[in-house]
């Protein structure tokens, strides 16, 4: 099973260009948008995956809290615009990769369980506070952390 703890997924609503193509912008965030000069959906939506995880990581590396999502059905757009989710695993736009070695002690059954089961304990440790991190990503309408 693929683990993306940081897996995100925000509304876009693709307005389409005089002439062909489509502005690609996501309502609830701030500097997100990108478009296209054609009409290929599939590529749209690979560009506002790019420009999602962009935004995305960088309020993250700037310990900035991250929008709440707009339910989809509460998002209005011109007769000629839609709008359709767009989910990014923003781990991979993160610039400060960098590794820190961190000492730490776990209960001896844990160890032995963990190393039967072929466990990587710094892999399983970083996901791990990715999933419990989610709640202080996440901010309200109001800006504040939830």
């Amino acid at each position: 099973m693929l683990s993306e703890p940081l897996a995100k997924t925000y509304p876009a609503v693709f307005q389409p260009e005089e002439g062909g193509g489509f502005f690609i912008k996501f309502p609830d965030i701030q500097g997100a948008y990108t478009g296209i000069n054609e009409d290929d959906i599939s590529y749209g939506l690979a560009m506002a995956e790019e420009a999602l995880g962009m935004v995305l990581a960088d309020y993250i590396e700037h310990e900035d809290p991250l929008p709440k999502p707009t339910p989809i059905k509460e998002i209005e757009v011109d007769n000629d615009a839609f709008t359709t989710l767009i989910r990014v695993d923003v781990a991979k736009y993160l610039k400060d990769t960098e590794l820190i070695k961190k000492t730490l002690t776990i209960p001896k059954w844990a160890d032995t369980l963990g190393k039967r089961a072929g466990m990587n304990f710094s892999v399983l440790l970083t996901e791990s506070i990715a999933d419990k991190a989610n709640d202080i990503l996440l901010s309200n309408k109001s800006g504040q952390c939830q």
